[in-house]
């Protein structure tokens, strides 16, 4: 497995779907309480508040970066040291 190219696939996968997911849940709002708790795993309530911003955006996708880029990590290095 190369480690490399899959962190890079997984990377553009997951920035790929945080903006698609931002975009349709900050442009339609209606949506918000309708998709969130399935998203989400709980009951978020009627009334979402609207923090939708551009430094909220950045902030998510960094961190959601960090977070599949360790992921991926983790596999790739548990696939080198579990053979079959």
């Amino acid at each position: 497995m190369n480690t490399t190219r899959v962190l890079k696939i997984g990377l553009a996968w997951i920035n790929i779907a945080y903006v698609f997911c931002y975009l349709v849940l900050g442009l339609i709002p209606g949506l918000r309480p309708t998709l969130l708790p399935y998203i989400l795993h709980l009951n978020v309530g009627a009334a979402v508040e609207n923090i939708f911003t551009i430094g909220n955006f950045f902030i998510g996708l960094i961190l959601w970066n960090v977070i599949v880029a360790v992921a991926i990590w983790t596999i790739g290095l548990l696939s080198n040291y579990i053979k079959e």
